[in-house]
């Protein structure tokens, strides 16, 4: 019998094989030969750092172990969910609302809902209700055909297919052919810690990113009817989308936002219809269930540990002073919005408003859509553009810049905190730590508390902040390169 130690090695050489055939610049070394920027002497030092036969082997090894661990973690993880009564979590929710939906029933009722979920899943109790709009409910209604171990497979590979997705949509986004910086953006996005995160617990805040990047993709080729189906479909989680519908309308992308609009209220309507509903009941329902989803101790800001949202901030600082946290959060919130608006002004009358789209900007606001409302770390998945920006921003520099220590070092502070978003922070640090204390009792120690377990938040305003710095200055700089003599 081959043992997994041995399947071990065999992946660890083939990936290796793979990522020495793709680690290539191609193109882009003849591109960047006489770039100003790989000419600093920072950057020579640095290159000449990398270059020692011992650093180069260690970081390969460091990349090649890096990509195995994670592939044969993905595979195990298929394995395991694989098997009888596999751990549902978020699964569960969407299951029992589509069960019921087939019953004419509202999974919108708290009682209802909280009793087939005893039903259905054996699990019993305090059941956090079921808080998604009604255009949800048709997107979910073919999982009540199946037993819930069938529809949560049938989830599995939905969640391999748009991981894919988000890969390619990634790479399409990358302003460079080389298989190289391909193969860098591959694996960047990969790491991010939802994208496994939501294939582990069933979320669906994956579905939604790639909903959005695609939108993004259709929408920069001026494909407006699918951008906004693809727009329309992503409401299903409000949070995460309903930004980008006032961003469209500031673009004056009528058609877009009409289609999604047209896509979103057909949905909404066939989910009042399917559950039994009438708009008055399901708002009734909806405001008591969600009154009640708030005592949860995965959503109060006091407590959550998983949350990512700014909207913690305050409450972890200053847990003893309800006013003057919610006041510092909403403060931090109001700062970044007014920096992302001047940035959004800027840009629009340097191009004439136009109506074009903008990586900075999509990114932006994918990046607001998780700081300034509820999300937690399955929304993670919502960073896929900001690796792209980022390597982009790199490439740019590297093109046609000179080097800027200011610079290089905001785009490293980006970098620094995308990393935070990767299961080492999320996973093995902030995982491993809470299993020491009662989370769900508010039993952390309030240094642990603001430091270690806020990581993730304080990494999502260095995200924002860093990449509004990078956009704001790249507009000074393409503007003066417009002018200057060829």
């Amino acid at each position: 019998m081959i043992n997994f130690g041995f399947w071990n090695l065999i992946i660890v050489i083939l990936v290796a094989l793979v990522l020495n055939n793709n680690w290539r610049l191609d193109d882009e070394k003849a591109a960047w030969k006489n770039s100003l920027f790989l000419k600093s002497s920072t950057i020579q030092r640095l290159i000449q750092f990398f270059q020692q036969p011992i650093v180069n082997f260690i970081v390969k090894a460091g990349v090649v172990l890096v990509v195995t661990r994670f592939l044969c973690y993905t595979g195990w993880l298929v394995y395991f969910l694989n098997q009888p009564n596999p751990p549902l979590w978020d699964f569960k929710w969407y299951y029992v609302a589509s069960k019921l939906a087939h019953q004419h029933l509202s999974p919108f009722n708290v009682e209802i809902f909280n009793q087939s979920f005893c039903t259905l899943t054996q699990v019993c109790g305090f059941i956090p209700p079921f808080v998604y709009p009604p255009n949800f409910i048709p997107l979910i209604w073919f999982l009540g055909y199946f037993s819930i171990n069938t529809a949560f497979k049938i989830s599995i590979v939905m969640h391999i297919l748009a991981i894919g997705l988000a890969l390619w949509g990634a790479n399409i986004l990358l302003e460079s052919k080389s298989p190289a910086l391909r193969t860098i953006c591959t694996i960047s996005v990969a790491l991010i810690y939802g994208l496994v995160r939501d294939f582990q617990v069933g979320n669906i805040a994956i579905f939604i990113a790639v909903l959005i990047l695609w939108m993004f993709i259709f929408a920069r080729k001026n494909q407006d009817i699918p951008a906004g189906i693809c727009l329309g479909l992503a409401l299903c989680k409000p949070t995460l989308a309903a930004l980008f519908v006032l961003y469209f309308l500031l673009k004056r992308r009528f058609s877009l936002v009409f289609v999604s609009v047209i896509t979103v209220a057909s949905l909404a309507f066939l989910g009042l219809a399917l559950t039994g509903n009438s708009l008055t009941q399901f708002m009734s329902d909806a405001a008591r269930g969600f009154s009640l989803w708030q005592n949860d101790p995965a959503v109060s800001p006091y407590i959550s540990i998983s949350r990512l949202d700014l909207m913690v901030v305050g409450p972890r600082l200053l847990p003893t002073n309800p006013f003057f946290a919610k006041l510092l959060s909403n403060l931090i919130v109001l700062i970044i919005l007014v920096l992302a608006g001047w940035y959004w002004y800027l840009q629009q009358s340097l191009t004439d408003w136009s109506k074009k789209i903008y990586l900075a900007e999509m990114v932006l606001i994918s990046c607001l859509s998780i700081a300034i409302n509820y999300s937690q770390d399955t929304s993670s998945v919502m960073l896929i553009p900001a690796v792209v920006f980022l390597l982009n921003d790199l490439l740019y520099q590297i093109r046609y810049c000179k080097f800027s220590r200011k610079r290089f070092f905001v785009w490293l502070v980006g970098v620094c905190c995308l990393a935070v978003q990767t299961a080492v922070i999320h996973g093995w640090l902030i995982g491993s730590l809470a299993n020491r204390w009662n989370v769900k009792a508010g039993e952390l120690p309030y240094f642990m508390k603001i430091t270690i377990f806020a990581l993730p938040s304080y990494a999502i305003l260095g995200i924002t902040l860093s990449i509004l710095v990078l956009a704001i200055s790249s507009l000074h700089q393409k503007q003066v390169m417009k002018f200057e003599p060829k």
